[in-house]
């Protein structure tokens, strides 16, 4: 598989038309400040508040009122879509990529600053290879397949950039611009 490329910016409006989705980003959630690390409160504040997210998040998104296709992804100039392996459904662009030096369960592993059409599962700890981490499974809004997880607090200061990140598991996505590469041969 050839590397991965991030290319050109584009609209963050794009409709995965197949399974009448739309594009929506995951929620942030609010993290505490680095004065109160160790407050046990907050930290149960953010569990539940990751548990009413993926409670709250819907397993279908309504059409776009902008497209009005029905048969393929809608491609907005210089939009580059990941999709779910498992259903195809869109839930990533390639302009959130912030990082391709991550490793999850399955190998190499994107750090994206969004995800879209996934919903968020229940916040658990974590000890990973950079420390603990509190961390919530994401999941396809289509499917429920586990596509990766979300950082939703990092317990050591230097692995605070993670917060509100995800981690996307190259394995279990699509590419559709190397897909768009190989119809052109």
């Amino acid at each position: 598989m050839p590397p991965l490329v991030v290319i050109r910016s584009g609209c963050k409006h794009v409709e995965y038309l197949e399974n009448h989705s739309t594009w929506r980003r995951a929620p942030r959630m609010e993290t505490p400040s680095d004065d109160e690390l160790a407050d046990d409160e907050e930290d149960e504040e953010l569990l539940r508040q990751a548990e009413e997210t993926w409670r709250g998040s819907g397993t279908n998104c309504g059409i776009s009122k902008v497209f009005g296709f029905s048969r393929e992804l809608c491609d907005v100039e210089g939009m580059h879509a990941f999709r779910c392996s498992d259903c195809g459904n869109a839930v990533a662009d390639h302009d959130d990529v912030v990082s391709k030096t991550f490793f999850g369960r399955t190998g190499k592993a994107f750090l994206m600053n969004n995800m879209y059409n996934v919903r968020v599962g229940p916040a658990r700890n974590r000890y990973l290879m950079t420390g603990m981490h509190s961390i919530a499974d994401v999941l396809c809004s289509q499917c429920d397949f586990v596509l990766g997880w979300k950082y939703i607090k990092a317990m050591e200061s230097s692995q605070k950039y993670k917060e509100g990140k995800f981690i996307m598991e190259q394995a279990v996505v699509e590419d559709d611009s190397e897909e768009q590469v190989w119809n052109r041969l």
